[in-house]
């Protein structure tokens, strides 16, 4: 009875590792000056990859979906700026252009696709804006998005990438 109990509960946590995403989907929100703010990514996970994100997994100078599977999707509630630049109210795709010393962020009006499929719908980038990647000393295991008063950050590995967001009046 021991052997059958033992093998259920193997048997189970085999499926259940299985089955999990490696990459779950999570959601971040939030509030910039009264207005919500939504973050839809999946977050992969660095898994004893710790230098081998930036640069090399993820190379400099190539488009990001900025998250796992399907392209991140960043829904503001009202018309925002970006790093100072106008963004109306809705949906948008989110990619990013890592590079060691600047970041592109990238905002597309094609909001229900692959994260590989950036190059199909390049002509519908509405905004580009340059941010300053800032390193951190502690690891952060999963990429984590964080909307704060400030705006949108994502954090992961030993880097957080600041977006600046304000509402528009």
């Amino acid at each position: 009875m021991k052997i059958i109990a033992n093998l259920s509960a193997i048997f189970l946590m085999l499926t259940l590792s299985y089955c999990s995403p490696q990459s779950p989907p999570v959601t971040a929100q939030g509030n910039i000056g009264g207005m919500g703010v939504t973050v839809e990514y999946s977050s992969p996970r660095v898994k004893n990859r710790q230098g081998k994100i930036w640069g090399d997994m993820l190379p400099y100078g190539e488009v990001w979906r900025a998250g796992a599977n399907a392209a991140t999707l960043v829904t503001f509630g009202q018309a925002v700026q970006v790093e100072g630049q106008s963004l109306e109210a809705g949906s948008y795709s989110l990619f990013m252009v890592p590079g060691e010393e600047e970041w592109q962020v990238i905002f597309n009006g094609a909001t229900d696709i692959s994260g590989t499929a950036y190059e199909s719908v390049i002509e519908q980038n509405i905004l580009e804006v340059d941010v300053m990647p800032l390193k951190n000393t502690e690891l952060k295991e999963e990429l984590e998005y964080e909307v704060t008063e400030d705006g949108i950050s994502l954090h992961w590995e030993y880097l957080t990438i600041p977006i600046e967001v304000a509402a528009q009046s």
